[in-house]
């Protein structure tokens, strides 16, 4: 009996197995092919639904209230890649999350979530910190309150929100944000029409207008050694735990030298109060301003009382803008309440 080599597959011109099917291959790799695309188009959705959709709702009017800030216009000439977005969050807690019915074509409200900061939440929508505090009056109240739970209004754009006085008009107004009349009649949320009379109470969005006002300098010291650093509110005072006080202001609110002294340190402090500056006053005194938003001085440079310094921020551990103000005395942190004038920041 003839033996054969087990690769052939042909006796005499006949087949004595079957030929391989070449075409399963391509149909195999086909189908994964559309598996993959499929699974992909499944998980995309699944995104588009995710945990920022689930906490936010859109709102057919915009909700009444208050709008009043600060600014003092200045450059930062030098911040760490970590100085824009504050460490410190909203505490934790259950709340309750809405799904979202519009992103960025409606006034929104935005449920704050355990990890939240203003400067986070800021950055999820595109806009500016002064635009979420402007929208919320407990915010422009005291912006180191951030709960779990609360409701925040959300702006579509960068810009402000004006409650109508009586005796307003269009044009003050959009003098008063140093915006065109048409940029606040055209916007789309705000239903005017050519010459209609405002009404007072009547809610107004202003597109990257500013509500700017002039904050007064603070008062000489008087018999004090030293003088606030500004005029602004007490949110949390001197304690162990605390070695300073925190003065709520606005966002880019100016800050002013205590007292004269030398400049000895400017720049970013890893403890946690962010952009850090310190003034020495000589005899042992020294001032320290932190969550600075920039600088005004550098190092080595001589200031006198009442000098501009730098501008309010929320940097390091923040949960807000605001300034935390400490004095050292012999190289130890004491209450500035014993070296300041008596009452609140003016």
């Amino acid at each position: 009996m003839m033996s054969r080599s087990p690769k052939s597959s042909r006796y005499l011109n006949f087949d004595i197995a079957p030929r391989r099917r070449r075409w399963l291959r391509p149909v195999l790799v086909g189908t994964i092919l559309v598996l993959l695309v499929v699974a992909g188009w499944l998980w995309s959705k699944a995104l588009g639904a995710g945990p920022l959709a689930r906490r936010v709702t859109a709102l057919t009017t915009i909700n009444p209230g208050t709008a009043t800030a600060g600014t003092a216009p200045a450059a930062i000439r030098g911040a760490p890649p970590t100085a824009q977005p504050p460490s410190s969050t909203a505490a934790a807690g259950a709340a309750q999350v809405t799904p979202a019915t519009s992103a960025r074509t409606q006034v929104l409200t935005y449920t704050v979530q355990a990890g939240d900061t203003l400067w986070s939440i800021a950055a999820q929508f595109n806009l500016d910190v002064d635009t979420l505090r402007w929208s919320n009056p407990a915010l422009e109240r005291d912006p180191d309150v951030l709960s779990v739970g609360t409701q925040l209004v959300i702006l579509p754009v960068e810009g402000a929100y004006h409650l109508v006085e009586q005796g307003e008009t269009l044009s003050s107004i959009a003098e008063r944000y140093h915006v065109t009349e048409a940029a606040i009649r055209d916007f789309p949320l705000n239903h005017l029409s050519q010459g209609e009379a405002l009404a007072a109470g009547q809610p107004l969005m202003v597109p990257n207008g500013r509500h700017v006002v002039t904050l007064p300098t603070p008062r000489p010291p008087g018999d004090s050694r030293l003088a606030w650093p500004l005029v602004g509110t007490v949110t949390q005072p001197f304690a162990r735990d605390h070695p300073g006080l925190d003065i709520s202001a606005p966002y880019a609110a100016p800050v002013y030298a205590s007292r004269s002294g030398t400049v000895i340190r400017t720049g970013w402090d890893a403890t946690g109060t962010g952009y850090t500056l310190v003034i020495d006053h000589g005899g042992g005194l020294q001032t320290w301003y932190g969550h600075m938003k920039g600088e005004w001085v550098r190092r080595g440079e001589r200031v006198v009382q009442g000098q501009l310094i730098g501008e309010v921020g929320s940097t390091g551990n923040s949960s807000g803008p605001h300034l935390h103000f400490e004095v050292h005395r012999n190289e130890q942190p004491v209450d500035p309440r014993g070296y300041l004038p008596a009452g609140e920041p003016r």
